[in-house]
């Protein structure tokens, strides 16, 4: 027995049908997953204290490195702890945020000197500490 359609499509309807599907298909599935509809994330907000350090905008850099000859490097340059905080104070125009790099066996001494001398002429100051990479 051989069954007969009733309908008969001729022609490129039955193609464009296809097409037409899988194109509002890809449509609906970007409008659905879009943020539009959510919002990627999680919002958090921070606690609130005196302590916490506004974003830097182009700080000043001053890096303190470890071992035997411990020295103080400022624009690529050593200089010893009586020079850094003229050299601060003309450079306050330019930024009011300094950015210690000490090295994992810089003297704390020594850290804690530029700290005080970066703090005693009103700048903010974060300390960012280095380690050896580990083989």
């Amino acid at each position: 027995m051989r069954l007969e359609p009733t309908v008969r499509v001729r022609g490129l309807v039955p193609v464009f049908t296809g097409t037409i599907t899988a194109v509002l298909l890809v449509v609906f599935f970007l409008l659905l997953s879009t943020s539009f509809m959510m919002q990627p994330g999680v919002a958090v907000e921070l606690p609130v204290s005196r302590f916490l350090l506004p974003a830097m905008q182009d700080p000043l850099v001053v890096s303190v490195t470890g071992g035997p000859g411990a020295a103080v490097f400022f624009e690529d340059r050593v200089i010893e702890t009586s020079e850094l905080g003229g050299r601060l104070e003309a450079r306050r125009t330019a930024s009011r945020q300094v950015v210690i790099k000490a090295d994992e066996d810089a003297p704390v001494a020594l850290v804690s000197a530029v700290t005080e001398l970066a703090l005693e002429r009103g700048f903010g100051v974060a300390l960012a500490a280095t380690r050896r990479p580990q083989p």
